[in-house]
């Protein structure tokens, strides 16, 4: 499958992940060095083969999420096919799923069952609100989770609420967090010999980012008016340039001292601006932002990189995507991939910020539909060339 030998290497993972937040993680623990074997539904697959943009019939979505696995298909519904899957369970070491709360115990596959199958076997499940939740029935989805612990209105345009910036977190948090999860309970397996469950919740991902919104709420009963204004810092924030916008953040005082080395401006240099506590006094914040706001025009986004590279603020041009495209730090470690796509060529996909000394991770393309059967089947269940024609005859796989 893979020349990649990373830390994760001689683990086999199951994953009936669909959609986004299962796949994301199944394919960090593929980049990670473990055969992951994607099991899609026989006939049909995955259902983000059929969802989002398409080049040459191949969907986007698809591709993006399933790299470093092998792919099969089973039947899940009949008995034939969820014997193959039990002993697929027998022969593996972690079981990723994110079906719809409870799916998995009618299918006969329950923690319960998979654990009395191989009592050394990982199951981590994704939903939306996880066992224990009075919600825990309700479906989850990004936008449902984003709207539902308050991130959408936190990322609101004055008062209109908005999806938190068309990327796909609590999708991506929850994929996240289970491999986490799974990386734990390797780690217990090791001192223990026994399997653990790992149930995470894209709701308790979410709330989890919601970070210091959290206590200070809690504490103060506050949340800021304009999420957009960092009121611990100032100046900081997004301001127009000559031919854009940027972000400058040069909001403690070392950072404040570096950008008056670059304007003469005299109501930025005043003396007691100095000093953090004055510059966000509500009678000043606002002048100070808007002081920095005028003196961001006078120059391109382009040139503010190179201005704040030198004196060292954090901060710059707000890129398109075709500026991130064409920035050289966009290849320089594993933050992007190139893998070769059947009948659409070379394309790039977004990477992973995985780096290790003494290892060397690989890459390979998605599967296509049921490209492994004959090789997981044949060789991993030791099923003949006969009992694999048959299977495929009835359509179990």
């Amino acid at each position: 499958m893979s020349t990649n030998m990373g830390p994760l290497a001689g683990i086999r993972v199951l994953d009936l992940g669909r959609h986004l937040s299962c796949p994301s993680c199944g394919m960090t623990l593929g980049d990670l060095g473990a055969e992951v074997i994607k099991v899609e539904k026989q006939g049909y697959g995955d259902e983000t083969r059929h969802e989002g943009q398409k080049v040459n019939g191949q969907s986007i979505y698809y591709l993006t999420e399933n790299r470093n696995k092998k792919g099969i298909t089973i039947d899940f519904r009949s008995e034939e096919g969820k014997e193959v899957l039990r002993e697929l369970i027998k022969k593996s070491d972690v079981l990723i799923e994110n079906f719809r709360f409870g799916t998995m115990k009618k299918m006969g596959f329950d923690w319960e069952t998979v654990h009395a199958l191989n009592p050394r076997l990982i199951m981590a499940s994704i939903s939306g609100y996880g066992e224990g939740s009075p919600y825990k029935e309700r479906p989850g989805f990004d936008t449902i989770m984003s709207a539902t612990t308050g991130i959408m209105h936190l990322n609101r345009a004055g008062d209109v609420p908005r999806i938190t910036g068309g990327i796909w977190y609590a999708d991506i948090l929850a994929g996240m967090w289970a491999t986490v999860g799974i990386l734990a309970a390797l780690n217990k397996r090791n001192i223990t010999g026994e399997g653990q469950y790992v149930d995470i919740a894209m709701y308790d991902a979410c709330i989890n980012a919601l970070n210091t919104y959290v206590p200070t709420f809690d504490q103060l009963g506050v949340e800021p008016d304009d999420p957009s204004k960092y009121v611990y810092a100032c100046p900081s924030g997004t301001f127009k340039s000559k031919d854009g916008w940027v972000v400058c953040l040069a909001g403690i005082d070392s950072l404040f001292e570096r950008l008056l080395t670059i304007t003469d401006d005299p109501f930025l240099n005043k003396p007691e601006f100095k000093k953090l506590e004055n510059r966000i006094d509500p009678d000043n914040y606002v002048l100070i932002n808007e002081a920095t706001g005028r003196l961001m025009q006078t120059k391109t986004g382009d040139e503010w990189d190179e201005i704040f590279a030198e004196i060292g603020i954090p901060g710059g041009k707000i890129k398109d995507l075709g500026d991130v495209l064409n920035c050289p730090a966009t290849y320089a470690r594993n933050t992007t991939v190139k893998l070769d796509i059947p009948d659409i060529g070379p394309v790039i996909f977004a990477g992973t910020p995985l780096n290790f000394s003494g290892e060397t991770l690989g890459f390979t393309r998605p599967p296509e539909l049921g490209e492994h059967n004959r090789e997981v089947y044949g060789e991993l269940l030791g099923l003949s060339d006969e009992e694999l024609a048959k299977l495929e005859e009835k359509k179990v796989i």
